[in-house]
C-alpha cells in the first residue's frame, strides 16, 4: 500500500487525507521498511504539502500519542528512526 502511496507523490500528486493517514499509520505499525519511509518522506518533503496532507499527518501522530496519568498527551520520543537520541523525527 504505502509504494502506491510513494509512487503518487513522487510524480507530485496530492494525497487525500485517508492515504496520508494510512501511509503514517504504516509507518508507525513498523509495517514499512527503512527506504520506504525515506522514499515517502523524502517526496512530501520535496512537494507542497496540501491542507489534506497535513491534516492527515496530524491526525495519525494525534492518534498514536501516549497518555499519561495527567491526562497530557505525549508522542513517543524515538520517533521514526528508533534511534534513541531522544529527538522527535517526522
Amino acid at each position: 500500500m504505502i509504494e502506491n502511496t510513494i509512487e503518487k507523490i513522487t510524480k507530485n500528486e496530492d494525497l487525500t487525507y485517508e492515504e496520508t493517514k494510512q501511509a503514517f499509520t504504516n509507518i508507525l505499525n513498523a509495517n514499512a521498511t527503512q527506504r520506504q519511509i525515506s522514499d515517502f518522506i523524502t517526496a512530501l518533503g520535496s512537494k507542497k504539502e496540501t491542507v489534506s496532507e497535513i491534516a492527515g499527518t496530524i491526525d495519525t501522530l494525534h492518534q498514536n500519542t501516549l497518555n499519561t496519568e495527567d491526562n497530557k498527551n505525549t508522542l513517543n520520543k524515538l520517533g521514526l528512526r528508533n534511534d534513541y537520541s531522544n529527538s522527535l523525527n517526522f
